[in-house]
């Protein structure tokens, strides 16, 4: 790894412990952060068994990862970021963004009033096109 790759790296440490409004690291689940990476990898055609040869990891472990059951090490996510072509602050924020929208419950009212339905009311009927 180069210098500047270093400096960039560390600039994106930096970045993520200060930003404000995206989530840091330790704040999100491992379950969001690999179904960030899962979707990320999907985006650019990536399989499970190209994220493992990457890290060095079997596939089982790469598996677990992608699953939630244990968590990415830092390294692990800067490595698969470098092969997805994007950064790991992309893959947080893709993770944080995940976790708020399945962590918010509708509100019951209004389901109630998108989904209620007329028991009474005609099907739609198709229109006759005018030549």
């Amino acid at each position: 790894m180069s210098n500047v790759e270093r400096v960039f790296r560390e600039m994106i440490r930096e970045e993520l412990a200060r930003t404000q409004g995206v989530p840091v690291a330790h704040s999100l689940s491992a379950k969001a952060v690999g179904a960030a990476v899962r979707a990320e990898a999907a985006r650019v055609g990536k399989h499970h068994s190209e994220l493992a040869e990457v890290l060095g990891v079997s596939r089982p472990t790469i598996t677990g990862r992608l699953s939630g059951a244990y968590e990415f090490k830092q390294a692990e996510l800067e490595n698969i970021a470098d092969l997805l072509g994007i950064t790991p602050y992309n893959i947080i924020e893709s993770a944080g963004l995940g976790q708020r929208f399945h962590s918010e419950s509708p509100d019951p009212s209004e389901v109630a009033r998108v989904y209620a339905r007329d028991i009474w009311a005609q099907p739609a009927r198709a229109r006759r096109r005018s030549r």
